[in-house]
């Protein structure tokens, strides 16, 4: 019986620390002011959320500006944050106890854009400046989760995650050469995967074939 409450309260107590690791964490992302453009048309910066001891991290680009931007929860109110959501859900694993969704830039990259005499507000892939100025708040989430697995949504944070994480610098010529595949490091594995964009957007992937490889992936996630 004092071996289980040992386990119990040690568990506890790993649990509290993560919280109040993660707090931190996410405040010093809400107060994140290293990229000035960023910061200019922001709504607001959008912290991690779910698992604190999560076995998965979900890592995309960016919140989208009609998308988690305006709630500021990953993933949610566009058509590309609920896909990722709904294949959470019915691969039976939970933002609860097994994953963790972030972004590789926590703000969306907007400029503004002129159209005949007046003023849009449009979006941009984030610059190398953006990546770097962002990759110390994932590095700190890994190191608070401790998961073993990260898996990057899209070609170009795939690619920052690979050189940044495992010193790979191989040239790869779109996301269809590193898709599904596994790469290794001391820390974690790394299983790229396409952008939900990729199926709600650009129409380049068919929602059947995105779920079906999530479901296949998801026998490797409920190992690892």
């Amino acid at each position: 019986m004092d071996s289980i409450i040992f386990v119990l309260y040690t568990f506890s107590t790993m649990q509290n620390t993560c919280r109040e690791n993660f707090d931190e964490l996410n405040k010093k992302v809400v107060d994140c002011e290293k990229c000035s453009d960023l910061v200019e048309l922001r709504r607001k910066p959008v912290p991690g959320v779910g698992a604190l001891s999560a076995r998965i991290i979900i890592v995309s680009d960016y919140p989208r500006k009609d998308g988690a931007e305006v709630t500021g929860v990953p993933f949610t109110n566009d058509d590309s944050g609920l896909l990722i959501r709904k294949i959470i859900e019915d691969s039976s694993l939970s933002l609860e106890n097994d994953i963790y969704l972030t972004y590789l830039v926590k703000c969306t990259p907007k400029k503004k854009v002129k159209e005949g005499k007046t003023e849009k507000i449009s979006e941009f892939a984030p610059a190398k400046i953006h990546k770097e100025n962002c990759v110390p708040y994932l590095t700190k989430e890994i190191t608070i989760s401790t998961p073993h697995l990260l898996i990057s949504l899209g070609f170009d944070t795939t690619k920052f995650i690979l050189k940044y994480f495992f010193s790979i610098n191989k040239k790869f010529e779109s996301m269809d050469d590193l898709h599904m595949k596994i790469f290794k490091n001391p820390s974690f594995k790394l299983v790229p995967f396409y952008q939900p964009d990729d199926v709600t957007v650009l129409k380049r992937i068919s929602m059947e074939k995105y779920i079906s490889d999530f479901e296949a992936l998801s026998k490797l996630l409920k190992v690892v």
